[in-house]
């Protein structure tokens, strides 16, 4: 049986591939011209396909952006995976190596790519109702993570949601800054593998200091 695809102005459509044309075609526009770059017309000239296809496959094209980003997004797309590792988290030193590798991981995630580089950059310096819906979402992953994390800093000063939030915030930063300036933080250049490498070891030593001062201050609220 035939179901392949034609273009505009043939009547026959596949639908999974032309939604699948449109979700790639999102992320050509922001490599080639970043987010700045979307919208309905340009959107459906690069899939080329009628732009009424976009209403007609996912109602608006927020939408279609949207679906896009969840595919994208390194915590959505990592979610399955995490889960598997929370799964196995049941020492405290398992825990720790669980969020060294998932922190280290965005990091290298991050750094790679450069259509989710336009994406945080979007999220971070303009209003927008879709990208504060994929934040909410993205937080929302978080709390697996914290419910096991938190036990550990019970009666403690340290805040290990504040550790993260300033380790995944500085993972953002760093990249956007070295990958759009081609800058130096602090004479760390991450543009090269020996800088990378001294940020993936900073983001084991603080997770392992965190920890480390946590329990230290609940063998002292003991006494």
């Amino acid at each position: 049986m035939r179901t392949g695809y034609k273009r505009i102005s043939g009547n026959i459509h596949n639908r999974p591939l032309t939604e699948r044309r449109l979700i790639d075609a999102v992320g050509t526009i922001i490599e080639k011209r970043g987010y700045k770059g979307l919208g309905v017309n340009a959107i459906a000239k690069e899939a080329d396909v009628s732009k009424s296809l976009i209403y007609t496959y996912f109602t608006s094209v927020d939408k279609l952006i949207e679906t896009y980003i969840l595919e994208k997004d390194f915590w959505m797309v990592s979610k399955s995976q995490m889960t598997g590792l929370l799964e196995k988290a049941n020492t405290k030193g398992c825990l720790i190596e669980i969020l060294v590798f998932v922190l280290q991981k965005q990091f290298d995630y991050f750094f790679n790519e450069e259509e989710m580089q336009q994406l945080i950059l979007w999220e971070i310096t303009e209003k927008s109702d879709m990208m504060n819906s994929v934040g909410n979402a993205r937080e929302s992953l978080g709390e697996d993570f914290f419910e096991l994390t938190n036990r550990h800093f019970k009666g403690s000063e340290v805040n290990f949601q504040a550790v993260a939030a300033l380790l995944v915030s500085g993972i953002y930063y760093l990249v956007l800054h070295a990958r759009k300036n081609k800058s130096t933080q602090c004479g760390i250049d991450i543009n090269t593998e020996e800088g990378r490498n001294e940020i993936l070891k900073a983001i084991r030593q603080i997770i392992k200091w965190s920890f480390a001062a946590g329990k230290i201050k609940q063998k002292g609220n003991e006494l």
